[in-house]
């Protein structure tokens, strides 16, 4: 997959993603006992678009902030805090 195509992927509107051209994210399978290049390799051969894929009834979309700080961790904690806040 060329960096053309990665950026071409990534820029899709979730509007626009279509289910049927989409992997199933219970069904990729990546073996940890293999280097992280390999692993990368994998799953870009098992997902037809590395930025979405189904997860039950519906479509994720996985995007990436350049120059960010915070971990993945850090964003859960702040996605939850704002779910979990009730406004009075």
């Amino acid at each position: 997959m060329t960096i053309e195509k990665l950026s071409e992927l990534q820029s899709v509107p979730i509007m626009e993603l279509k289910r049927e051209e989409l992997a199933n994210a219970d069904e990729i399978v990546i073996d940890q006992s293999k280097s992280q290049s390999l692993r990368v390799i994998s799953f870009l051969e098992q997902t037809k678009n590395p930025f979405a894929q189904n997860v039950g009834e519906y479509i994720v979309q996985i995007g990436y902030m350049e120059g960010a700080e915070d971990t993945l961790d850090d964003r859960m904690i702040l996605l939850a805090r704002r779910q979990t806040r009730i406004d009075i």
